[in-house]
């Protein structure tokens, strides 16, 4: 296969599929290597059953065990990091629900994130195309991570963290400033923004994800939609799992103790599920 293309939630791509251009001879699908495209999606099948289901789980039941704690025992739900963060995300709820429909946005966020994951396997890139009603992206790259890059990776708030993350080596972030309006006078800190923003995109981010993982994607059916399925939650359980960590400043709920528990929520599973038979 010459090229491989990456659509988006669209419906139908806009324009002609521009086959004409030239390409590279020699190019293969990387399912080709050996392995016919069913067999890649069995294997995969298996990987997940084995490996993607078990890992899943443990790290859902991880998540949910931080959390607890936190409601219960640690004085985390006041911290700035959450508060703001979850401000930022009832703003996209409000205007989610109020109607707004930011599809282009999405779109261009989509085929952007296949991009940048083709370009980091060494993909040219031979056309790509966006647009509300859909996109598409054309490389020379098939693999696991191209072609589910849009539902794990949060490209909106992986750009707030860089905006914010350069600010910071110009400015103290965490500094209270005071702005005098004509009638009124409020003080702040900047970095209050920076959460606001990065819950309003996380937000962004699974709410577009799970919209789009429920229609029949052709990026999910490369892989089989079962992996695929297991794939992004893992992931995006794991981004949940580091933005807790890095929200908290108690030890409580620290990355030492969060690898404790993981590791404790491994043998207690496995020793419900398998561990009475060896």
């Amino acid at each position: 296969m010459a090229q491989n293309v990456y659509r988006s939630v669209s419906k139908s791509r806009s324009g002609p599929h521009r086959n004409d251009r030239a390409r590279p001879s020699g190019l293969r699908h990387g399912a080709a290597r050996g392995m016919t495209d069913e067999q890649l999606r069995a294997l995969k099948r298996w990987i997940a059953v084995l490996g993607l289901l078990p890992l899943g789980l443990v790290t859902a039941l991880t998540l949910v065990e931080m959390f607890w704690r936190a409601l219960v025992r640690l004085d985390f739900w006041r911290s700035e990091p959450l508060v703001f963060f979850m401000l930022g995300g009832a703003a996209w709820w409000l205007a989610y629900l109020g109607g707004l429909r930011p599809m282009h946005t999405y779109v261009f966020g989509h085929e952007v994130s296949h991009l940048l994951m083709a370009r980091a396997f060494g993909g040219k890139i031979y056309d790509w195309n966006h647009g509300a009603s859909g996109g598409y992206v054309e490389t020379d790259k098939a693999n696991t991570w191209i072609t589910l890059a849009p539902y794990l990776v949060p490209l909106y708030a992986l750009g707030v963290m860089a905006i914010f993350g350069v600010a910071a080596v110009f400015w103290e972030l965490n500094a209270l400033v005071t702005v005098d309006a004509r009638w009124f006078t409020f003080s702040f800190k900047p970095v209050w923004l920076f959460y606001v923003l990065l819950g309003l995109t996380w937000w962004f981010h699974a709410t577009y994800t799970c919209k789009t993982v429920a229609l029949e994607q052709s990026d999910l059916q490369r892989n089989g939609e079962f992996f695929s399925m297991l794939l992004i939650f893992l992931v995006n359980v794991l981004i949940l799992a580091l933005l807790l960590i890095a929200a908290s400043s108690s030890p409580g709920l620290g990355l030492a103790e969060v690898g404790r528990c993981w590791l404790a929520t491994a043998a207690a599973l496995w020793d419900f599920t398998l561990g009475r038979f060896w």
